[in-house]
């Protein structure tokens, strides 16, 4: 113990590679989980006391540059939906159709006041196939659009915006976080090889310069310049380069093929796929259509048979909340019984393959945005934390130095 407390300064200045290996590596980890994390704000007085996720908090913005990036570069939606047989389409709903309508009336019957249930109740099957009659012209008319005129049911924008903002705005954090991750991993890596770099030529000013204040500045430009030069090393050249006696690429560009394969593959899993289309385009508008033909020949059949308009009302007013409840699980049963058909379409619109096949050929530029645009606009909040977390980790060694220096 004696000699530690002889040689305490002596320590002190051999462990500053240490110590600024560790302030590289610290602040480029905090710096990419203050990128995605939290998904939700966490403070006080929000935006102003507190942090979210720079992806979760830009999530719409980022979400329109992925449908940016793939429906100027990669694909054109119509092409996909050209491939889905729509025909098959409305036949096997139909079914499905006559199946779940009649109980879907008994849920909006409920709504209607006590005294009149037995008028309306009377006219239940003209009322049922009127909206299965609704219901099935729509169906042929949808399926018609997704041949035709794909643009007059379904909205790529909105689609993309729905499945990566929001609830599911951790599919987005997912996305950046899946075909970034060797990136990531290196600019953690290099935190410590910059670092202890810096902690080298630290030890040798401080032989010559023994100076307390120069060790929050060292801790400054660590945590700035370490932030600063793995985010060029990522990007950074877009094609292979020779320096000297090695060859050099930005470590992105290098894994395009790679980067492109998971791409494609986890936006055609979780965004563009049979389930989320037909969700777009079909599930919710039939289900809107049924429960609102229903509810308007309710309304009809308690006007011809001489309601109030207060009943009406009262009607119109208990029924809101449960159409769409009724809505809701109509949707829902759909879904549930669509396996066969949302497994044909993906099959038929090949989406994975698609997207990577162009992907893996994009000019750099253009590839270079599908990561780098999940942090570009702040990414000077990243360097500048860099730096602040480096300046309170050196003041921590200064006044270690202080403190020993003088016994």
């Amino acid at each position: 113990m004696e000699w530690l407390s002889k040689n305490a300064e002596l320590l002190g200045v051999l462990f500053m590679p240490v110590t600024y290996g560790f302030i590289g590596w610290l602040t480029n980890v905090v710096a990419l989980k203050m990128m995605f994390f939290p998904l939700k704000f966490r403070g006080l007085f929000e935006p102003y006391l507190g942090w979210q996720g720079i992806v979760p908090r830009k999530a719409t913005g980022l979400a329109l540059k992925v449908v940016n990036i793939l429906s100027e570069k990669l694909i054109k939606v119509e092409d996909f939906f050209e491939k889905i047989p729509a025909d098959k389409l409305a036949e096997s709903y139909k079914p499905l159709l006559k199946e779940n309508i009649p109980g879907m009336m008994h849920r909006v019957l409920e709504a209607v006041p006590a005294e009149l249930k037995a008028k309306v109740a009377a006219n239940e099957q003209k009322i049922v196939a009127k909206a299965l009659a609704e219901s099935e012209q729509r169906l042929t008319e949808i399926t018609g659009h997704l041949k035709e005129d794909v643009g007059k049911v379904f909205s790529f924008k909105n689609m993309v915006l729905r499945n990566l903002t929001g609830d599911r705005t951790h599919l987005l954090v997912d996305l950046f976080q899946e075909i970034g991750h060797k990136e990531f991993k290196f600019i953690g890596a290099s935190g410590w090889y910059f670092g202890t770099l810096f902690g080298l030529a630290q030890m040798l000013i401080w032989w010559l310069y023994p100076g307390a204040w120069t060790l929050p500045v060292q801790g400054i430009i660590v945590g700035y310049v370490t932030n600063w030069l793995a985010l060029i090393m990522i990007f950074r050249p877009m094609v292979e380069k020779r320096y000297l006696f090695f060859k050099y690429q930005g470590l992105f560009h290098r894994r395009q093929q790679e980067v492109s394969d998971k791409f494609s593959t986890m936006f055609a899993d979780h965004v563009l796929n049979g389930k989320n289309i037909l969700d777009e385009v079909l599930y919710r508008r039939i289900s809107r259509t049924v429960v609102e033909t229903m509810n308007d020949d309710i309304v009809q059949e308690l006007k011809a048979d001489g309601a109030s308009a207060d009943a009406v009302e009262a009607f119109e007013k208990a029924s809101d909340e449960s159409r769409k409840e009724v809505a809701n699980e109509l949707s829902v049963r759909l879904s549930q019984a669509s396996e066969t058909m949302e497994k044909l379409i993906n099959r038929s619109m090949n989406v994975k393959a698609t997207i990577f096949n162009r992907m893996k050929d994009l000019p750099g530029e253009d590839f270079e945005s599908l990561l780098r645009s999940a942090f570009q606009e702040d990414e000077w909040i990243l360097i500048v934390m860099g730096a602040v977390l480096g300046a309170i980790v050196g003041l921590g060694q200064m006044f270690y130095m202080i403190a020993f220096s003088a016994t």
